[in-house]
């Protein structure tokens, strides 16, 4: 039997967070000082993936209730909609591969995971949003399919309708 490379569980403070190393002092500066007390003061909810060959954090990412502006929806989407002064949505507020782990598509198995949990929420969430953080960012969402929010190009959402369409 295949054991999956990574677990992908809800960040605990039993996790050890020290050797974990993005190349990004703020998203690294975060994960080690600050996740478990905004999850303790639930702000965010993090998860992490587990290498299970080496019971050590591959990545994390975390998410929390947002509200995308009707105005900042592409206007053929924003028809469709009832007319209220926003939509529901997930926001993916972090999202860290550890340096070891960069290349090997688990970004992308984030990406997904945190897509299935927020479609999955026993809370109406339209889409999933994230504010890219530079330009490489943002090709990184464009290119799972994310659209950029009008008026915010690095914020971008993607419909949650889309993956239950998959």
């Amino acid at each position: 039997m295949n054991v999956p490379r990574f677990s992908i569980i809800p960040f605990n403070r039993e996790h050890q967070k020290s050797g974990f190393c993005c190349g990004s002092s703020l998203l690294d500066r975060y994960f080690s000082e600050r996740v478990g007390q905004d999850v303790r003061r639930n702000l965010t909810k993090c998860f992490v993936a587990i290498d299970n060959s080496h019971e050590r954090i591959a990545g994390f990412y975390t998410l929390s209730a947002a509200q995308i502006p009707l105005l900042q929806l592409p206007e053929k989407l924003a028809d469709k909609m009832p007319h209220y002064h926003a939509v529901p949505a997930s926001r993916l507020g972090r999202l860290a591969i550890d340096k070891s782990y960069q290349g090997e598509g688990l970004g992308s198995t984030l990406i997904a995971d945190a897509l299935m949990r927020s479609s999955s929420s026993s809370m109406a969430v339209y889409a999933l949003l994230v504010d890219a953080k530079d330009e490489s960012a943002a090709t990184f969402y464009l290119h799972h399919g994310f659209i950029p929010c009008v008026g915010a190009p690095h914020t971008l959402f993607l419909p949650i309708g889309t993956v239950r369409s998959l």
